[in-house]
């Protein structure tokens, strides 16, 4: 049976609406992304070998922040690494970082880390490089040398510490902190004596990756 000029037109435009339906109702592509680059020490040209990264969504429930890791690698001798990865497009607003670890090093976790610029560390979608920093780890030593009556000694959290150091009844104690390598760190202590309304409040300036040693008299 043939069929008239008018009948084929008429499936013609059934088809083409029907295609042109599918395309609508398509969902978008995910957001494929490669991503590189090298780890470095803070401040310096000295890359990180064999340090472990991690690339990670970050989810956030209520009040805390968990990290799903995506995909995990360890640089090669010159410290560089890549990932290769899909994010799909409805998720593609959550926050991605890459959290990195290296021994006597604060991670991005810490405080001290590279902080995300507008949510992330990188773009997605095509070729991205980025190249992440740790900062080392310095020693603060502190010695206690109180003669007169205190009750009670706190410092404030060091660079990449969640607790305060805190001594009650402190004499003659010593302890070490750890703060922030190749930087300018000044840490705040307070002694609080008998009489509550005085609080002495003083602090102390800790350079670069040497040991600093500070003796607190009182």
């Amino acid at each position: 049976m043939k069929l008239s000029y008018y009948s084929i037109f008429q499936l013609l435009v059934i088809g083409l609406t029907f295609v042109l339906l599918g395309s609508c109702s398509k969902e978008p592509e995910d957001i494929r992304t490669s991503l590189s680059g090298r780890l470095f020490a803070a401040n310096s040209a000295e890359y990180l070998a064999n340090a472990r990264v991690d690339l990670v969504r970050v989810n956030y429930l209520k009040y805390a922040a968990r990290d799903y890791i995506l995909d995990s690698t360890i640089t090669d001798a010159r410290g560089n690494y890549s990932f290769n990865f899909s994010v799909p497009y409805q998720i593609r607003h959550d926050v991605y970082q890459l959290v990195c670890y290296y021994p006597n090093f604060y991670s991005t976790r810490d405080i001290t880390g590279p902080f995300p610029t507008g949510g992330s560390h990188f773009n997605l979608g095509g070729a991205q490089k980025y190249n992440p920093e740790l900062h080392p780890y310095a020693w603060l030593k502190v010695k206690l040398n109180f003669t007169s009556p205190v009750y009670r000694f706190s410092m404030n959290p060091a660079f990449g510490e969640f607790e305060n150091t805190v001594i009650h009844y402190p004499s003659q104690e010593e302890f070490v902190v750890k703060t922030m390598g190749n930087a300018d760190n000044i840490l705040s202590f307070f002694i609080y004596t008998p009489d509550s309304s005085i609080t002495i409040i003083d602090t102390i300036w800790c350079g670069n990756n040497d040991t600093t040693f500070k003796v607190i008299n009182y």
